[in-house]
């Protein structure tokens, strides 16, 4: 943002409003009475999802809204960035939530939680105690292994989805448990079971799996008729057992499953750096009720010429084989048990890392586990010593923390998110969007520009509405890219009306013209406080030039007192109050409470005739005699109301310029000039003042919106210009 070397007046003293501002940023967003503080406590319970979700990790990517019923209010990422002595929040009702994990359709490791919780904070309970448990979302399938007979049928293949996704059981996944994020109106999972029977006849059976709630599993079991025919799948008979996970007396065992020591790098990524750089890192392995065999395999060549084999029992090795191991820079111990689960710690030392030499393509080699139920989980451990081994795990990746870190990547008609492509020559890849309920897509293309990110913008959306999107590549077949990501989801904002927008509500209150329909301020107010005391409007309504309906804003500046005794004072109008006049200077406060969004302008319909500077303080150096006067409207978001005091000097300077007794940040500023007249005589034309926002506004919410308009830019000197003439009409916030 350009310095800004003359700050601007608008008002003269007693008569008028003095309209000086002063930026500050606050260390706290309130600053008026009735504010009242919220501790919160977030917690993710995964105790009872199958497979070890690594609890922490969940909470320290947990996505945390606080929200009232004018939107989001206070977004975080992780339990961790909660502050500790609390959230300062008015008085009133709000509502927490939060959710971890990926809603993704259907995955049979991708898991969702959430929870919420209504709290009040009042003058009874000023500090509020609130805590949010996040427990799964997801409907949950699963296959009861122990009713499967391999003697009766073989090539076992289950499909179950819902209208959106689908899993595939087979193989090795048949004893997964399968995680669905059901579509708004969809309470049903399908399912489809085929395979061959005794005879080798194939068969298919289908069925509906209807009223699926969260937090429950839905178990497939197999009966089977060996009395009658085999012929297709009469021989079988499909059941349903439904499980609801929270209940402390199910307990439900999975495969062995597999976490880093410090989650890092995320389980199925690569171990990233360069010889010499890598440091240890532990796998820590997961079994319930006991390990019959843990082993560490390899088909790597590169790696087995540094271990000097392909394959390692770990459960059991001799202390010879263990030694042996060890020298290589591989350590492994068994850790004590929690309750049921059993757990192995394997390091990948700095110096067995940092002794594989340098090469393009990724090395690989695997722990397999297999617990004393017979259940066997599998995991690879990658390792990328050189820029080009680097495997990305998608051709496209969108940067959620990074979009949801930043809130004016949201807006009422567009949004900002944040992608990479991470691998070369992706084929056509696109950036999808549609409104919720909606079924087809919406696309944007994305510059490849691989491994760095690149923002796609969204245009032309509804206010305050939802919105799913996803990235997509490569060709569509059937409906199907060749790589889909999985769904997100996002609110636009809403768009703020201004009221009063049009100048038509006018009233008096005694001598005092106030813009509005009953002469209470409201939104807008004026300097007439002041001029008012001298008989005299310096901002006035005029039904002779308007845009729309009948009347618009008039501010004329003119000498308001009698004969030679009284001040030069600026036609002038702000959003906010005049609040009293000390001595022959004003106190206000600027902005009115705001809905938070983030618009790109302020449109207004100005006409402005300038007089000629004929009022001069020789104290000044802003005009001449002689000049021709200007005129100034800007408009700025910030946190916080911005009280104005003339007398003591505290300014308003959008920059930043600090004054100690404010309590407000400036989010977004944008201003202009009337350096000479503006518009056709007689009628008003469009202007657009754009609104830049600072480096503040990534992180922090605007809660009030001020529009500062003055026929004399520098009235507040006492300057200006007798009869300058400034209409304005029609304000509106543009969203784009």
């Amino acid at each position: 943002m350009k310095k800004i070397k003359n700050i601007f007046v608008i008002s003269a003293a007693v008569l008028t409003a003095g309209l000086l501002l002063n930026s500050c940023k606050s260390e706290a967003p309130f600053a008026d009475e009735g504010e009242g503080v919220l501790r919160l406590n977030v917690d993710v319970d995964s105790r009872l999802t199958r497979a070890v979700e690594g609890e922490d990790e969940l909470k320290a990517n947990a996505r945390i809204y606080i929200s009232n019923e004018k939107g989001v209010l206070n977004r975080f990422i992780g339990t961790q960035s909660i502050p500790a002595d609390g959230i300062p929040l008015r008085y009133g009702s709000y509502v927490a939530e939060a959710m971890a994990g990926d809603s993704v359709s259907a995955s049979f490791t991708k898991k969702y939680y959430k929870g919420a919780s209504d709290f009040y904070i009042g003058s009874s309970s000023p500090t509020t105690q609130v805590s949010v448990s996040c427990k799964i979302a997801n409907v949950v399938a699963s296959i009861d292994e122990s009713t499967i007979d391999s003697g009766l049928m073989s090539d076992l293949k289950v499909v179950i989805g819902n209208s959106r996704g689908e899993l595939t059981y087979a193989s090795d996944s048949i004893m997964n448990y399968g995680y669905f994020m059901m579509p708004s109106g969809d309470t049903s999972l399908k399912y489809t079971v085929s395979g061959k029977n005794s005879k080798g006849n194939s068969f298919i059976k289908e069925g509906v799996i209807n009223n699926v709630q969260p937090a429950y599993n839905y178990r497939l079991t197999f009966e089977y008729n060996t009395s009658g025919g085999n012929e297709g799948g009469a021989f079988l008979t499909i059941s349903i057992v439904e499980e609801k996970l929270y209940e402390e007396e199910v307990t439900i065992k999975g495969k062995p499953a597999y976490s880093w020591l410090d989650n890092d790098p995320a389980l199925d990524a690569q171990i990233i750096g360069l010889p010499g750089e890598f440091r240890d890192k532990t796998l820590r392995v997961y079994a319930y009720d006991g390990f019959r065999s843990l082993i560490l395999k390899t088909e790597d060549e590169g790696i087995k010429s540094v271990l000097g084999g392909s394959e390692f029992e770990l459960k059991g090795i001799t202390e010879i084989g263990k030694a042996g191991l060890e020298s290589k820079g591989i350590t492994f111990i068994e850790g004590s048990p929690t309750e049921n689960q059993y757990k192995y710690f394997i390091t990948f030392s700095e110096s067995f890392l940092n002794s594989l030499p340098a090469r393009d393509t990724e090395y690989i080699m695997s722990v397999v586990a297999v617990d004393v139920n017979g259940k066997r989980g599998e995991q690879d451990v990658r390792i990328a010593n050189t820029e080009e081994a680097i495997v990305y795990a998608d051709p496209i990746i969108i940067d959620i923390e990074g979009f949801e870190n930043d809130l004016t990547n949201v807006s009422a008609r567009s949004v900002s998110i944040p992608v990479s492509i991470t691998a070369d020559n992706v084929e056509d890849p696109k950036l999808q969007y549609r409104e919720v309920g909606e079924s087809v897509w919406n696309s944007v293309a994305i510059t490849q520009t691989r491994a760095v990110n690149t923002v796609v913008k969204i245009t032309g959306l509804k206010p305050a509405s939802e919105y799913e999107y996803r990235v997509v590549a490569g060709a569509e077949i059937d409906g199907k890219y060749e790589f889909e990501s999985s769904v997100s989801t996002l609110v636009t904002e809403s768009a703020f009306v201004i009221p009063n927008a049009s100048m038509e509500e006018w009233q008096m209150n005694g001598k005092v013209l106030i813009p509005s329909a009953d002469g209470n301020v409201t939104f807008w107010d004026t300097g007439n406080h002041g001029s008012s005391t001298m008989n005299k409007l310096v901002t006035n309504y005029s039904t002779s030039i308007f845009h729309s309906s009948t009347t618009s804003a008039e501010l004329k500046s003119q000498f308001v007192g009698i004969g030679s005794i009284g001040k030069f004072a600026a036609g002038n109008l702000f959003v906010g109050s005049y609040d009293k006049t000390d001595g022959t200077d004003g106190e206000l406060t600027f902005g009115r409470e705001y809905d938070g969004s983030h618009p790109s302008a302020l449109s207004i319909w100005v006409n402005y005739r300038p007089g000629i500077v004929d009022s001069k303080v020789k104290t000044h150096n802003y005009l001449n005699e002689g000049d021709s006067d200007k005129g100034q409207i800007y408009v700025a978001l910030t946190n916080g109301p911005v009280k104005v005091k003339t007398k003591i000097k505290q300014l308003f300077n959008p920059d930043g310029d600090k004054n100690d007794d404010c309590e407000y940040t400036v989010v977004a500023y944008g201003q202009f000039t009337l350096e000479s007249a503006y518009g056709d005589d007689g009628s008003l034309s469009n202007l657009r003042i754009p609104l830049e926002y600072t480096s503040a506004a990534k992180s922090v919410k605007p809660t009030h919106l001020i529009i500062v308009c003055s026929a004399s830019k520098f009235g507040d000197y006492f300057e200006g210009g007798e009869g300058s003439l400034l209409y304005l009409d029609d304000f509106e916030l543009v969203y784009e």
